[in-house]
């Protein structure tokens, strides 16, 4: 039996659709998964163009999908066939120090640029062949719409965990980027009861969709974000890059308070260089932290996105487009426009 696959070529950048055949059970610990939607994230658009590690042989991308239960190996226990679920893609060796440690996401055989979608066939087909560790079964409040963003929320649950976010009320915080990203953690934190947040985004057209999450949090323009910080002596507790643009990044030390941190979350290009002052590190106190994908984040993403419901999680509200694989032209496009903040492919409803 055959399915239809998005299938990238990474040497060229070329994508297709081809028929493949339907993906098989062939261990215990297997699950085939029937993909429902299947999203394009900011780390796709890099792979495409070239400009961020992944398999070197054709393969499919997609790392951030739900769907149904398919088909299972002897040993799965937690799902059964016809289960709604979602999809952490990550792949780690599980005997590394890193991984031994509990900190898999930083196994050399594991990580990011070994993940289901990146460096294995994932999302962007109607079936994927999975490990059963991958697959979460979701509660019944949540649709598969919802589920395809447990992977994003996932992260930013890792986010929360690396910036080490105080309760509401007590800092003050500037999300730079409202692509889908940025919105999704402006949604996490309203939820969360987060009041005073700050935006800041050189679109236009995304500038009005973070506006349409109705959180009443100011959304500047970079122009507008240099005139607060310089004239009027605006800054911010806490910075949440959701860009990965090297001169955003650069303006964040200028826009943090002393004693604050800076939480690099956008995945910028391999090749993007910052220059900042060691000096001013040293004399705001300042701490820069990382966050890298989603340890052991995932099972508590899914309880979120059932917690946030069609308030936060409304595809209308966060600028989220649905097409089919056949139209990915037509979705690379928005995506580069900025007339939608996300792309999800609608595989099988």
């Amino acid at each position: 039996l055959e399915m239809n696959a998005l299938q990238l070529d990474p040497q060229t950048g070329v994508l297709s659709v081809l028929k493949k055949e339907i993906p098989k059970v062939s261990r215990p610990d297997h699950v085939v998964v029937r993909v429902a939607y299947t999203g394009i994230c900011g780390t796709d658009l890099h792979i495409i163009q070239r400009e961020f590690p992944s398999s070197e042989q054709p393969f499919t991308l997609g790392h951030e999908f739900s769907g149904l239960v398919h088909e299972v190996g002897s040993q799965i226990t937690h799902v059964r066939v016809g289960d709604k679920v979602a999809v952490d893609p990550q792949n780690w060796c599980t005997t590394c120090e890193f991984c031994r440690t509990g900190r898999y996401h930083l196994c050399d055989l594991g990580g990011v640029a070994m993940a289901t979608g990146i460096r294995f066939d994932g999302g962007w087909a109607e079936y994927t062949l999975l490990l059963a560790r991958q697959v979460y079964k979701l509660p019944e409040s949540v649709s598969l719409k919802q589920g395809s963003l447990c992977e994003p929320v996932s992260c930013i649950v890792r986010g929360i965990e690396q910036a080490s976010l105080k309760p509401p009320g007590f800092q003050t915080i500037l999300v730079i980027g409202a692509g889908i990203i940025g919105n999704l953690w402006c949604a996490v934190l309203h939820h969360m009861g987060h009041r005073n947040v700050t935006v800041v985004e050189p679109l236009k057209n995304r500038r009005e969709l973070n506006q349409k999450l109705d959180t009443g949090y100011t959304c500047y323009t970079p122009e507008e974000l240099r005139t607060a910080v310089d004239m009027d002596g605006y800054t911010w507790d806490l910075v949440i890059d959701c860009s990965g643009n090297g001169r955003a990044i650069e303006e964040s030390f200028n826009a943090v308070r002393q004693g604050g941190t800076i939480c690099i979350f956008g995945v910028a290009s391999p090749s993007t260089k910052v220059r900042f002052s060691p000096y001013e590190i040293y004399r705001k106190e300042l701490k820069i932290c990382g966050s890298n994908i989603n340890p052991f984040c995932f099972p508590r993403a899914v309880e979120l996105v059932a917690a946030m419901g069609e308030r936060y999680l409304d595809y209308n509200k966060l600028g989220i487009s649905e097409l089919p694989l056949k139209d990915y032209n037509t979705g690379l496009a928005s995506l580069e426009s900025g007339s939608v903040s996300k792309v999800m492919f609608v595989v099988n409803n």
